[in-house]
């Protein structure tokens, strides 16, 4: 049995089209879409991350962020994940491009894994937003406490999420797609009541 369809048998969709066509998301109140990305680990301990981030810059213009925050430019991402991990958003099926150029100009102890596969990005947005993200996680999402530029990871809905504010009225989630269907479905619940 062939396990990987052939290229006349892949349709061009996201990892989870398939719940966004049976579980129909966004009103007046709120959005909410998959974005594409390609998604690499980094894990350099403390003592090598001055030169690891001379090495990140070069290759992405970001440097590694501060605790619990978000650094980004027009074509990256980075996330603070702990104190010797991060996680690097970069264009879609650029993950490989990126990876190599990172290997080839970082020095020291490191670690880059490819964990494209087991994660996806979705885009909340609108007037429901951070409703649907008060109902969703015990996290304290008030802008004060999550403003624009700071990432967290926290439990959202009975699973877990790194997410961000990225705008008034809009967040960016980051959750492994086997618990992705349910999460959508949890936010097209939690969007469909005041």
């Amino acid at each position: 049995m062939n396990l990987h369809p052939s290229n006349t048998d892949m349709k061009c969709h996201h990892s989870m089209h398939h719940a966004a066509e049976n579980f129909i998301a966004g009103n007046d109140h709120y959005s909410l879409v998959e974005l594409a990305a390609g998604h690499l680990i980094i894990r350099v301990p403390e003592k090598d991350q001055k030169a690891a981030s001379k090495a990140l810059k070069s290759v992405t213009k970001l440097t590694f962020p501060d605790t619990l925050s978000v650094q980004s430019n027009d074509n990256y991402s980075i996330y603070w994940i702990a104190p010797d991990e991060f996680l690097l958003l970069v264009p879609e099926h650029s993950e490989f491009e990126v990876e190599t150029k990172l290997r080839k100009a970082m020095k020291g102890h490191f670690a880059i894994v490819n964990v494209t596969g087991g994660q996806t990005i979705i885009h909340l947005s609108g007037e429901r937003a951070e409703s649907i993200m008060k109902k969703s996680t015990v996290y304290d999402i008030h802008e004060r406490n999550l403003p624009v530029g700071k990432a967290v990871t926290s439990g959202f809905a009975k699973s877990q999420a790194i997410f961000n504010r990225t705008g008034d009225n809009s967040f960016q989630l980051i959750v492994r797609r086997s618990f992705s269907d349910y999460i959508w479905q949890w936010i097209v619940d939690a969007g469909s009541r005041p």
